[in-house]
């Protein structure tokens, strides 16, 4: 990869952005953006899908949101994903507990990895080491 990765955190859990944004800059990962809810980057991704460096890397999504959750935007994503010569990772991040919200993820090929908030740094570190070496 030529240049530094783009991570986008897509959360309406302002503590959770926080660790999370701590964690990636602890691993040298600077470009990252933020976001409170789905729609404004779902919007991003099918306004400026041919735009590859303005597109993530990486995009940790929250599961439970207002507006449009976590699944809703991988649905949404999926219409768009084809057109995009790039292979954006999305990790799932959730406080629940329920199985079948893993079972539900697991459907999804562009979900690579689903995780229980809040994320430990060894599994970030991981994350970041094996994703963006695919």
């Amino acid at each position: 990869m030529n240049q530094e990765p783009l991570v986008w955190v897509i959360d309406d859990d302002d503590i959770s952005k926080y660790v999370m944004k701590r964690y990636l800059k602890q691993l040298s990962i600077s470009r990252i953006i933020d976001f409170p809810d789905s729609v404004q980057p779902l919007k991003l991704i099918q306004d400026k899908y041919a735009s590859l460096d303005e597109l993530p890397d990486i995009i940790f999504l929250d599961l439970n949101m207002p507006i449009l959750n976590g699944f809703d935007f991988v649905k949404d994503f999926q219409t768009v994903a084809t057109k995009i010569e790039k292979k954006i990772k999305i990790i799932m991040l959730t406080s629940s507990i329920n199985g079948e919200d893993v079972d539900h993820a697991k459907t999804y090929p562009e979900i690579t990895d689903y995780f229980i908030k809040p994320i430990k740094y060894r599994d970030l570190e991981r994350i970041m080491n094996v994703e963006l070496k695919k």
